[in-house]
């Protein structure tokens, strides 16, 4: 796992703050991932403040088509993969 470019990393965290709210957003962690079979991606980890509710899942959904244009732009032509967890969850993690 490396750390992203710092243009990548803030389109990422842009969208989807944008698309999910600032305030549901309470973390998020961008890095460079290389799958078993040796291919490269994104990994988006979002850490998410669930007192305000469940993420919506037509939002979620829309994440990896609405960050596809952006990343090109940059030349970024690794894929996203999403993982989300809630506050309490990682709070949980890290004990």
């Amino acid at each position: 796992m490396n750390a992203i470019a710092e243009p990548v990393r803030e389109v990422v965290e842009s969208v989807i703050r944008r698309e999910l709210g600032d305030a549901v957003v309470a973390s998020l962690l961008v890095t460079d991932e290389i799958d078993h079979d040796g291919v490269a991606f994104l990994r988006v980890e979002i850490v998410f403040d669930d007192a305000h509710g469940r993420l919506d899942p037509q939002k979620v959904k829309s994440l990896s088509r609405l960050l596809r244009e952006p990343l090109e732009d940059l030349g970024e032509p690794r894929f996203p993969v999403f993982s989300f967890k809630s506050l309490a969850e990682h709070h949980g993690a890290a004990a």
